[in-house]
């Protein structure tokens, strides 16, 4: 069975959510006494190896009408209709939650979905469009955050990356049918400020050679109140193999209200491609050079990958940034005659750069340092990368990926208690983040990026051997490695040696 639904993830970005407590995730009954007037801890899969995928809080008053009867066939959504649609995610199996709000839209007609996040990653509006034509072979998802724009294809890893269309309006009935669902029981959501009955529904799939367990829910509405008979008030997914990086989260719930349905609820217009088509379509090599990886729908979710996405489309060198890039060594304007004048003359020039915030690398605080690192190493180009690694120059990046340098970033922050070594690296890393603005970024990345970046001037003052323990010679021999730039800019005649 062909079965995927599209868990949307944002940022908590002090947006209210709905109905209390209810859809946290839960333990006891104890957890969810904000959900609704009888709040419990529901755990649809509490027999299964993943409890934690399905576990949450739900209002379960004891009163429940027992008119009309449960019937899987009242799960069935509309082929047309669109609502407001909020968000609650845990990305793993932390405490940590992620929040968004939106407007969804549905036409299984025209075989479209789209999502409107307002906001979405890191406070920017975002645009979601599922577009398929399962009769010709086609399912593309795109996706604009800001001014990226991405499209790929969708395919369930569990039917041998077969294409895949939009969720069916009777994914929950398929799944009674496939012996994968049940019915939970009646429970409450809350819509607006009205508290509605709902019947609670959920399926179970189990990937056996994975080892894992994948759970969707849906509370329909039993059109007792002002919501009408059928339409999905709640609907909450599960993935014991979570990874919040790739978007696929261990608990995630939406809500949906202010619905419209009906033959004119949507309209061919609504599911335009973003941008006029013009996305980067996924699996491009040149995608994968960027980015150091293929780059999957898994991605989109991913702070930090669009972190590192808006940045593509300033990465391509013109004839300048590689003529420099291949130059070895700097030109008389950019020399001096000891370390110390050396770095006057080239912050001098930093400063008077139009457009470029600087401030001495002492008044850095180490948060303050890592921002920029972090603003610097996302905007850098691989193509200006490879030309030092085929020359083995020292401007060649020292970290193959965001991981190595966060490393790197943990291990200065446990410096703290080492002042005289935590100095050196911080030094170090002014060194280096100057020299990667200069040498790592196009002229167009520096032209887009001097808005948001506080560069550190070059620190003046040289740093000897300290290398009196394992740590001390760890920290020099880093320190050693990163102002190997600036030692290229001071003359030969100095004689000017680092000893390690």
């Amino acid at each position: 069975m062909k079965l995927l639904l599209i868990a949307s993830l944002g940022f908590c970005l002090a947006l209210e959510k709905p109905d209390g407590t209810c859809g946290y995730q839960c333990k006891a009954d104890s957890d969810c006494g904000g959900c609704g007037g009888a709040g419990k801890c529901s755990c649809p899969d509490s027999g299964g190896k993943f409890p934690e995928v399905s576990c949450s809080c739900v209002s379960a008053p004891e009163n429940a009408p027992q008119e009309p009867a449960a019937n899987v066939e009242d799960s069935v959504w509309p082929s047309k209709w669109t609502a407001t649609v909020d968000s609650w995610t845990y990305g793993d199996f932390s405490e940590k939650t992620a929040q968004a709000h939106g407007k969804f839209y549905y036409d299984s007609v025209l075989q479209r979905t789209r999502a409107d996040w307002k906001p979405y990653i890191d406070g920017k509006d975002a645009t979601q469009v599922w577009i398929a034509d399962m009769d010709k072979g086609d399912s593309r998802y795109f996706v604009k955050i800001g001014i990226l724009c991405i499209s790929f294809a969708i395919t369930d890893p569990g039917q041998g990356k077969s294409l895949v269309g939009i969720e069916k309006a009777d994914w929950m009935k398929s799944c009674k049918e496939g012996g994968w669902g049940k019915y939970v029981g009646r429970e409450q959501v809350k819509v607006g400020d009205k508290d509605e009955w709902a019947d609670h529904w959920t399926c179970r799939l189990d990937y056996d050679a994975a080892n894992q367990s994948i759970t969707f829910q849906n509370w329909h509405s039993l059109g007792l109140g002002a919501v009408p008979k059928g339409l999905p008030i709640r609907v909450t997914g599960g993935n014991s193999a979570p990874d919040s990086k790739k978007g696929s989260p261990r608990l995630n719930t939406v809500w949906y209200s202010d619905f419209v349905t009906g033959d004119q609820a949507t309209k061919p217009d609504d599911f335009k491609k973003p941008n006029l088509g013009a996305c980067i379509p996924v699996g491009k090599q040149e995608v994968k050079e960027f980015f150091g990886h293929e780059v999957s729908h898994d991605h989109v979710f991913s702070s930090d990958f669009h972190r590192r996405a808006h940045n593509l489309v300033h990465a391509k060198p013109n004839a300048r940034d590689l003529s420099r890039a291949k130059q070895s060594k700097p030109g008389p304007a950019f020399r001096g005659d000891s370390f110390s004048q050396t770095m006057q003359k080239l912050n001098l020039m930093l400063r008077r750069e139009r457009g470029l915030t600087t401030k001495p690398c002492s008044n850095f605080t180490t948060a303050e340092l890592h921002d920029t690192q972090r603003l610097l190493f996302d905007a850098r180009t691989t193509a200006l990368d490879a030309v030092y690694l085929a020359a083995d120059d020292t401007r060649r990046m020292a970290h193959a990926s965001l991981e190595d340098l966060q490393k790197e970033q943990n291990r200065h922050e446990e410096l703290k208690a080492r002042p005289e070594l935590q100095a050196k690296a911080q030094d170090g890393a002014c060194h280096e983040a100057v020299m990667w603005y200069i040498h790592h970024l196009t002229a167009e990345a520096k032209a887009d990026i001097k808005q948001n970046l506080l560069l550190p001037l070059l620190p003046e003052e040289q740093h000897g051997s300290l290398a009196y323990d394992k740590e001390a010679e760890q920290v020099h021999t880093r320190y050693t490695q990163q102002v190997s730039c600036a030692v290229c800019h001071v003359t030969p005649s100095e004689g000017l040696t680092i000893t390690v």
